[in-house]
């Protein structure tokens, strides 16, 4: 029950926490002092609904592009399976060696996406990767049929506009004025609360606490989910895209092209065996 109640990464739940906590503090001294100079007023309530109301826009917009970011690795691996699928069909009807070159290729591709979007670094080798499938293709051209050309380079085209469009989620910024509206509020709303007298401090401190923890936390949640593409220090944070995918896409092609270059040792291996017979 545990295991399915309380799941995810609890970055954000422990990030928000000393906010929340300064603020419950903050209150106590303020309290002590007696500088609670704000009475009381059912405006309150409204304040308070009108931040949730803004940070729930927000959070519409960017749950919308975080569930386009998730298909998107998952995409550039259909892709590359796609490639070497006609990789694999070249190579039985042909046996040309840019078939392994291509295979090669694909697996570099996969390697250099998920480093680009681990560690920050090297977008333009991802595109220089993508284009050196141009050197394989062209042999396959004359020797292949044309729908067979066609569908290489569509799906090489997909992987670079997905890419692409990988890069675009990342580097730009989901309406930057309501984060900032957004974030002052919950700064104001913040303040107010801890200059307000509520009368009875225990009650107080648990509901100021827990109003606190809850706009800060969100507040943490859209920038995160913002970018889904951040991966600080190479890591996944709470709400980034998992490349597993990518991972096993990797996996998946070495083991084909273990395969096809196993599969010319076996008849010589056959050979020599009916010789010694």
């Amino acid at each position: 029950m545990t295991k399915h109640l309380f799941r995810g990464n609890p970055r954000l739940l422990l990030g928000a926490l000393p906010f929340a906590a300064a603020v419950v503090l903050l209150k106590v001294i303020v309290h002590a002092l007696g500088a609670e100079w704000l009475d009381l007023s059912p405006l309150l309530a409204g304040a308070i609904a009108a931040e949730v109301f803004i940070l729930g826009f927000l959070l519409a917009g960017t749950a919308g592009d975080f569930k386009e970011a998730e298909r998107l690795p998952g995409e550039v691996a259909a892709s590359l399976e796609t490639i070497a699928d006609e990789c694999l069909i070249t190579y039985d009807e042909l046996k040309l060696p840019e078939a392994k070159t291509t295979l090669q290729q694909l697996i570099e591709i996969s390697r250099s996406i998920r480093m680009w979007l681990m560690q920050d670094r090297g977008f333009d080798d991802v595109l220089s990767d993508i284009r050196a499938l141009n050197g394989p293709f062209r042999v396959f051209a004359p020797a292949i049929q044309a729908g067979f050309t066609t569908r290489l380079k569509s799906e090489q085209a997909a992987i670079r506009k997905l890419v692409i469009r990988m890069d675009t989620m990342r580097r730009t910024s989901y309406v930057a004025a309501g984060y900032l509206i957004a974030e002052v509020t919950a700064f104001l709303l913040a303040l107010i609360l801890i200059f307000t007298d509520m009368e009875m401090l225990a009650p107080t401190l648990c509901l100021v606490g827990l109003i606190a923890y809850l706009l800060f936390y969100l507040v943490g949640l859209i920038r995160d989910l913002d970018n889904p593409f951040e991966y600080r220090n190479g890591k996944p944070g709470a709400a980034d895209v998992n490349l597993e995918v990518l991972e096993r896409n990797e996996d998946r092609l070495r083991a084909l092209l273990g395969s096809l270059d196993a599969a010319p040792a076996a008849p010589a291996a056959l050979g020599e065996t009916t010789a010694t017979t």
